[in-house]
């Protein structure tokens, strides 16, 4: 599931679905600048920055300011509302 695209937002992001993964604390939220620079972050990780835009800029050198990593987080949070909607229906 997509939650950014480059036709509105300087990022694309998504789940990146793994049929090898059991536990959603392991699932994977990935971030792209561009087809060659990108950063995977587990459904924890994503939790632990929800908050802290500053933790974000630090994980991701390519976010150049509070706003951005305001709109990362926007996107993180819709993706850790997913994961725990779907793990709630298995």
């Amino acid at each position: 599931m997509s939650y950014s695209r480059w036709s509105n937002s300087k990022f694309y992001s998504y789940w990146a679905s793994n049929n090898t993964v059991y536990d959603k604390e392991d699932e994977v939220f990935l971030v792209h600048q561009d087809l060659t620079t990108y950063r995977g972050f587990t459904y924890t990780e994503c939790k632990e920055m929800l908050n802290d835009t500053l933790k974000v800029k630090g994980k991701m050198n390519f976010v150049d300011n509070d706003e951005e990593a305001k709109e990362l987080q926007k996107y993180m949070k819709q993706f850790i509302e997913h994961v725990d909607n779907e793990y709630l229906t298995k």
